[in-house]
């Protein structure tokens, strides 16, 4: 902005607040990158600064050097934002040049004026960027906004903080501006002068191209490419121009050639190939100017990629700080791998890792340039027909057959018009550069449209720059196209066999200079072919640096969460081929950083800056108080963490939430890419996508978290924790105290801003910060999660970030990909949104055929999307589609002898290596049966791969025998990584979503593994004569009947003799002896089981013994911990040797009565707060949002959940356990009416509400602990469900009834011919009648009534008055005696009768069905096909596996049945009097005349619908047995 006059130090009172918000507005946006089109005018309403005498202002001057600090406050905090002034002035009236950021050098140093070129036409693609101040100016600048914020009066409007807050971050300089500054000034001596390339030659089998190429690097990923820009814009100006030009004198002459790219293997024959001649043109009279343009617009400008190999950069000095392998390569030691699938960078890899400098290892990205596609083209029947190929190795059988030069051009000149047709699929996409060669590959898997065995294909390999070609492209010559979605990282790792974490050899690179970098790296190189880098011999293992983060936060607006607080625990020396759970071996690498900042409005505490000198001193960790706000809190984090450089970012739920927040935090401050982007190792100038799903817990970092972090690996404890422990809660405070054995304390959201104003409770917080990051850490290492991910991901071959988020099927993909690549296979397609189309046609060409005339293509199409749809977490997995396991029926009960519990050893895997099963061997059809067993004898891919695996653990398991300490570790992580990713590969194949998913390969491994049980438990009942009582996909129990566990030893050697010599692969082996045990139903068990070892003559040695469960109720989280606690001692009880059965019977009924005494204690205890309620929470997983759910108002965890987020409290999304407390208020609004749901309560409501909610004790007893004990007693001789409830204080009878109900499962083997027929009708619905004048209903009593008022029994009862009035004068007993229009007519009486038995009706042909479990209740109209076990079909709970109950009929046809005989019964006036004898008779016929006449119309439709009931008739056919 211009001035006009002199300017003065003192401010006027200043714009209006509209004028400086658009013009701080402007401000921003030019600094952001947008581009000014025109000179900004800026009007002066009023006068900006006042105007004194040069003795007021000498006076001025003089005061403020008095002062000193008092112009402008220093920041104090350490921050970077504040500026103090002495009060020295500058003359402005001086001419000063400024430059802007890039050509800044030398602050003190003469600035020479540059001469420029005019009237240059500049390409009107390029943005020009104005010139950023001088840091003079950007002091000034922040000074004026700082000023103006604090000296702000009432004059002022408002002024929206965060824009001011966003202009000043991005004024003020920071450590970084200066670093790049320094770095810049090398520049004009580190690059040749701008260069004009030009192409003397056309390119020879290809089309005409146009490239446009820069020498400079990209510095972000993902952004657009600018060229061909003008020397006035700064930037380099490079053609290439296809014409044939004649080098002269002037120019420099390089040839560049193409073929160097992708050398294919010896069957290669004819290439597009580019051969250019290019001509570097020197302009020496442009050199400075242009290399000054280049500088000034490096940061705008994204280089293309170098499409030919050209380097024109000086080495850097970095390089001699390498140790480098006797033949010059890089020894690098790869950790992750990244590419940008979908930019301008496609086909650019970048490897992360570490090398050896000196005696550390510091982190390096290795830059892959020149990806290739390649793609197959299958050729149909009639390019390479079978009879030629045949003739073809005849004739040349004795010059060499397939790989003499002859045959090969005989076949060149076949795949002609195959070659021709892609090359012009090729042209159309504007394929600059292809390759075309003829190979052999083998295909054997599922896309029936390819034919199987080893053929002649077309190998196409072309730059990722180009567009794909599309995956269901087909044409005349050729069948389909295979690989071509496959990503450069696949492709890359595939063929360079990279087989996770391992040193790597890389040759011909260049070091990158600071200026050239595209990540945070302390090294960065590149290679322009990725055949430079192969695998290297090298076998020790670096160690890493691990990172846990861990964020306190707040609620803010929109309900979002602000970051308050974040600490980082760094341990420099974490060890990745061993354990590392002995806290001694990491103590000394750990240091810890937390900064904390003060919530918008408030203050720190008095006295916390020598509080927080204390606390660093005294804890030796960095605590740093910001007070500049959340962005400076960000900023001085991202910089921590860069300046840590890890190279695992480690949290609980930290994909889930901390990045997750961090990132959306970033976005919101508009914290710079330049800062964000340290969150990972890549220099990225815009943010991804951050949500591509909801939102889950547990579920894993979304893509665009993944792409933030490239470079460095996300461990959270969370998914680690879930994949390999068994746990009722996952929770960092939960796993803390059961792994760890210590406390941690939780702070909510809603505690934080109290905390900050208390100097104490501000220090704790830090502390709580570090601690859940240290708790974190210690999580990690107790897990061994990285050394295990670390094996899983060398056996499989995948990226180990993908290990480390749970990504099992890409395991076993990679490891399969690895296997068929090896034997020369095209591998599937992986299957995606490309497919998806092509799907659907299929699917319907299908229906065609099969005449599927009917179905909507709507229809379908909505069938396709649902095998399609992705189902995190929020639904429960879905279940093969074909009959897996055997599991047998068991004979239930309790065992007191020793029962022997053999399995086979990795049961699939065997039987894949058994019967030779792979996608090679088997044959399948395509009518969709099972196959049958390949015949032929040669080792398929997946059996020598397994065979490869078992062996391996076998060796490992051998030397681990002999091992100890650290050793026995490393191997036991090994044995154990081998065993899960052996036991995963029958997964991918009945998994649908694989990419090797092959139904009928899973539907044969499962065939064979219920022949082999059902065959196992035929030949130990007929052959040896024992007793098998239970049986399970690969196990069998055996009771034995034997006390001496040596006698059941030989029994159990007997079998599995008798059992192994039948197989070749497979091995039953002895799991364990169970001195008792308790069956209670399928998958339900649990015994005590005996430790033992043998000895060398063979005998058992008992070691010990301990009880284990499987699938008993009280190990499930829905069940409170008193109901866990209960069960455990009943089956304490149970299992206990030396107790007879009475004794085990008074002592279980003994403890249930202690127990109601203690919940009416703890009830009392409740209201004083003096009782832990934790025993009494129950939990419950939130599959989807809670304003999700249709059925919110039944289901406990949900309303709970919505309570506590209208209160503010957001710690349960989905995917989270909400804990909760069934309660009964002591008001009268609370009560058995109320809902189980609304009665919910969190731990937290309780506290403080002063007795007002109460344990509800009916609930505990009835439905958690009686449910648990009632089944594990159900095999117990003594005791019964009612007596138990009798123990606990409930009602028995209830429990009686159930018994009676549930000891047949068939309804009609209920007698309905009771004699009481007013007790047979208890259950049934009365009948109600309507008033015609009031709209009044009541109950109508049966006619039997009259029998009852008649005979001098006083009705006690309003009801009994109604009951006498009703029958004798047919009206509504509540309407006045003289009120006309209450009598009810016959006619009217009979349609109200048929409209309530419809009713009836209408709801046995609803077909409610609800689960028959108390804690589920599940209700469903819909028909559940699922086969579990003995289940009848459409019986299995819907919940199935977290309830093992049946659905039954809410309203069954007995029900239907009994309700409209009552309905009989009540208005049957003859039946009644049938019933009495001759004399008692006579007094009432009279009476019953009347009375029959008003039912006779009505009783007549209620028998008409009685006779249509199906289920009073029984048909003699199905009971006769013909002779």
């Amino acid at each position: 902005m211009a001035d006009s006059g002199r300017r003065t130090r003192t401010r006027g009172p200043g714009a209006e607040s509209a004028a400086r918000r658009a013009a701080l507005e402007r401000l921003n946006a030019i600094r952001s990158g947008g581009a000014r089109v025109a000179p900004v005018a800026i009007k002066i309403e009023e006068p900006i600064y006042e105007t004194v005498s040069e003795e007021a202002y000498k006076e001025l001057v003089e005061k403020r050097r008095a002062d000193g600090e008092s112009f402008i406050v220093d920041d104090d905090d350490g921050g970077d934002l504040g500026y103090a002034d002495d009060g020295h002035e500058e003359d402005w009236t001086n001419p000063v040049i400024h430059s802007s950021d890039d050509d800044f050098s030398d602050a003190d140093g003469p600035h020479e004026k540059r001469p420029r070129k005019k009237n240059k036409p500049s390409n009107s693609g390029a943005v020009k960027k104005p010139p950023a101040p001088t840091p003079l100016v950007r002091e000034r600048l922040s000074t004026i906004f700082t000023s103006a914020v604090a000296k702000k009066g009432k004059g002022s409007g408002p002024l929206d903080s965060s824009v001011l807050d966003s202009v000043l971050a991005e004024v003020a300089p920071d450590e970084n501006d200066w670093e790049e500054r320094r770095r810049r000034r090398s520049r004009v001596s580190a690059f040749p002068p701008a260069v004009q390339i030009k192409a003397d030659s056309p390119i020879a089998g290809s089309t005409p191209l146009n490239t446009e190429v820069d020498l400079h690097e990209n510095h972000g990923i993902g952004s657009e490419i600018e060229a061909n820009t003008s020397p006035e814009d700064g930037n380099l100006n490079l053609g290439i121009s296809l014409e044939g030009t004649k080098p002269d004198s002037g120019r420099i002459v390089v040839k560049s050639d193409h073929n160097s790219e992708v050398k294919e293997e010896a069957e290669t024959d004819q290439k597009g190939q580019l051969n250019s001649i290019v001509n570097i043109e020197v302009e020496k009279s442009d050199y400075a100017e242009t290399t000054r343009g280049a500088e000034q617009k490096e940061d705008e400008v994204n280089a293309s990629e170098v499409t030919m190999p050209i380097d024109l950069r000086p080495e850097s000095d970095d390089k001699s700080e390498f140790e480098l392998n006797s033949d010059g390569s890089l020894p690098f030691y790869i950790i992750d791998a990244y590419e940008e699938a979908f930019s301008t960078n496609s086909g650019t890899l970048y490897l992360f890792g570490k090398v050896k400098t000196g005696n550390t290892f510091q982190s390096c990205c290795v830059v892959v340039k020149n990806m290739q596609r390649c793609v197959y083209a299958v050729p149909s029947s009639t390019v390479f027909p079978s009879e030629a190929i045949e003739d073809l190795k005849r004739k040349h059988a004795e010059s060499g057959g397939d790989s003499s030069p002859s045959f090969r051009a005989a076949l060149q000149d076949m795949a002609s018009g195959l070659k021709a047709e892609l090359a012009e699929q090729l042209c159309e996409l504007n394929v600059s550069t292809f390759m075309m060669a003829l190979v052999k590959r083998n295909y054997a898997f599922e896309r029936c449209d390819i034919p199987s065995g080893e053929q002649y294909v077309l190998k196409i390999s072309y730059p990722f720059k180009d567009p794909p070609l599309d995956v269901d492209l087909k044409g005349e010559n050729y069948l389909a196209l295979m690989g071509t979605r496959t990503s450069a990282l696949e492709l890359f790792l595939i063929k360079r066999r990279i087989k996770g974490p391992s040193w790597l050899s890389v040759s011909k690179f260049v070091s990158c200079s600071a200026s050239e970098r595209v990540s945070w790296c302390k090294f960065e190189v590149m290679v322009d072919c990725p055949k430079d880098i192969s695998i290297s011999s090298l076998k020790n293992v670096p160690p890493i640096i691990a990172m846990a983060i861990n964020l306190k936060t707040v609620i803010g607006k929109n309900n979002t969460h602000e970051i308050v607080s974040a600490s980082l625990v760094c341990c420099h020396k974490s060890k990745i081929d061993a354990s590392m759970e002995n806290e001694k071996e990491w103590e000394g690498a750990v240091n810890s950083f937390t900064v904390v900042r003060k919530i918008e409005g408030g203050i720190f505490p008095i006295g916390y800056k020598k509080a927080l000198s204390d606390w660093n001193s005294r804890t030796g960790y960095t605590l740093v108080l910001e007070s500049s706000g959340e962005r400076a809190l960000l900023n001085r984090l991202m910089t921590e963490i860069h300046k840590m450089d890890p190279d695992v970012l480690v949290g609980h739920n930290i994909s889930g939430f901390d990045l997750d927040v961090l990132l959306h935090r970033a976005q919101a401050c508009k914290v710079p890419s330049s800062c964000w982007s340290k969150i990972g190792r890549l220099k990225r100038s815009v943010m991804p996508k951050l949500k591509g799903r909801k939102s889950i817990y547990g579920s894993g970092a979304s893509p665009g978290i993944m792409s933030c972090v490239a470079g460095r690996l996300l461990c959270d404890t969370y998914l680690c924790a879930r994949d390999l422990l068994k746990a009722v809660s996952y929770s960092l405070t939960e796993l803390s105290k059961t792994e760890l054995k210590k406390e941690r304390k939780e702070i909510l959201p809603k505690d934080i801003p109290s905390m900050l104003q208390n100097l104490g409770e501000l220090l704790k917080l830090a502390e709580y910060g570090e601690n859940d990051a240290m708790l974190s850490l210690e999580l990690m290492f107790k897990l061994s999660a990285l050394p295990l991910t670390r094996q899983l991901t060398n056996i499989s071959g995948n990226l180990w970030g993908k290990t480390l988020q749970g990504a099992r099927a890409q395991r076993v993909e990679y490891l399969l990909l690895h296997a068929f690549h090896g034997k020369k296979f095209m591998v599937p397609d992986k299957s995606g949104p490309q497919n998806k189309e092509s799907r659907l046609i299929n699917k319907r060409k299908a229906n065609e055929a099969v005449g599927k005339d009917g179905e909507d293509a709507d229809e379908l199409e909505n069938n396709n999307e649902v095998d399609v749809e992705h189902n995190d977490q929020a639904k429960g997995k879905k279940g093969p589609s074909y009959t897996g396991g055997l599991v047998l029926e068991p004979k239930t009960g309790l065992y007191d002898k020793c029962v022997l519990l053999l399995d086979f050893n990795s049961l699939y895997p065997s039987i894949i290596q058994e019967f030779n099963i792979c996608f090679t061997t088997v044959e399948r059809s395509s009518d969709g049966m099972v196959p049958s067993l390949p015949s032929t004898r040669d080792a398929g891919v997946l059996p020598e791969l397994l065979k490869d695996l078992v062996r391996s653990r076998r060796e490992v398991k051998e030397h681990q025998k002999k091992a100890k300490g650290v050793r026995w570790d490393q191997l036991n992580i090994q044995q154990l990584a081998l065993k899960l990713t052996a036991n995963s590969i029958y997964g991918c194949l009945g998994y649908e979503k694989s990419r090797f998913f092959a139904m009928p390969l899973a539907e044969l491994i499962t065939l064979q593994g219920r022949t082999i049980l059902q065959s196992t438990v035929n030949l130990v009942q007929d052959n040896l004569s024992l007793e098998v009582i239970y049986g399970d996909t690969d196990s069998i129990m055996i009771n034995t009947g034997l006390d001496d566990v040596n006698k059941a030893y030989d029994k159990a050697r007997m079998v599995i003799q008798e059992v192994n010599k039948r197989y070749r692969c497979l091995e039953i082996d002895l799991d364990g002896f169970y001195k008792r045990l308790l069956l209670l139903k399928k998958k339900k068990y649990a015994g005590i089981k005996l430790l033992y070892q043998i000895d060398h003559s063979r005998r058992v040695r008992i070691t010990g013994e301990k009880r284990e469960s499987k699938g008993v109720d009280m190990v499930r989280r829905d069940w409170s911990l008193i109901s866990a606690n209960v069960g455990d001692f009943c089956l304490h009880c149970i299992l206990e040797t030396g107790s007879s059965s009475e004794e085990v019977i008074e002592k279980i009924h003994a403890h249930l009565r202690g127990v109601r005494v203690q919940l009416m204690e703890d009830q009392e205890k409740m209201k004083n707060g003096e009782i832990d309620l934790k025993k009494y929470e129950i939990t419950k997983t939130l599959t989807k949002p809670p304003n999700e759910y249709p059925d919110a108002k039944s289901q406990p965890h949900v309303q709970v959940a919505l309570r506590l987020q209208k209160n503010g409290d957001t710690r349960f999304s989905v995917g989270q356990t909400v804990p909760y407390i069934i309660c009964i208020e002591q008001d009268a609004s609370s009560g058995p009416s109320t809902g189980i749901a609304q009665r919910a309560r969190h731990r937290d409501e309780l506290k403080g509400n002063r007795g007002n909610c109460l344990i509800d004790i009916d609930y505990y007893l009835s439905h958690q602990i009686h449910t648990v004990v009632s089944r594990l007693c159900a095999s117990i001789q003594g005791t019964s469900p009612a007596r138990l409830a009798e123990c606990l204080g409930l009602d028995s009878s209830k429990y009686q009834s159930r018994i009676c109900e549930t000891s047949s499962q068939d309804p009609s083997s209920v007698l309905l011919s009771i004699t009481d027929e007013e007790e047979r009708y208890r259950a049934c619905e009365p009948l109600r009648l309507s008033c015609p004048s009031c709209s009044a209903t009541f109950d109508c009593p049966p006619v039997s009534s009259i029998l009852t008022t008649s005979t001098g029994t006083e009705a006690v009862s309003t009801e009994n008055d109604t009951n006498y009035n009703f029958w004798h004068r047919m009206r509504c007993s509540r309407c006045p005696a003289d009120a006309e229009g209450c009598l009810i007519s016959p006619s009217m009486l009979a349609n109200q009768v048929k409209r309530q038995a419809d009713n009836f009706i209408s709801l046995y042909y609803k077909g409610l069905m609800m689960c028959d479990v108390e804690t589920c209740k599940y209700t469903t109209r819909s028909v559940n096909l699922r086969l579990v076990g003995d289940a009848e079909k459409g019986t299995v709970c819907p919940q199935y596996p977290s309830c093992d109950g049946h659905l039954i009929r809410q309203y069954t046809e007995a029900d239907l049945y009994k309700q409209l005989s009552y309905f009989c019964f009540v208005l049957d006036a003859s039946r009644f009097l049938d019933k009495l004898d001759h004399k008692t008779r006579a007094p009432f016929e009279r009476q019953f005349v009347s009375v029959r006449q008003a039912v006779h119309l009505a009783l007549e439709e209620i028998k008409k619908l009685l006779d249509r009931c199906d289920y009073a008739c029984i048909h003699l056919s199905d009971i006769a047995v013909s002779i």
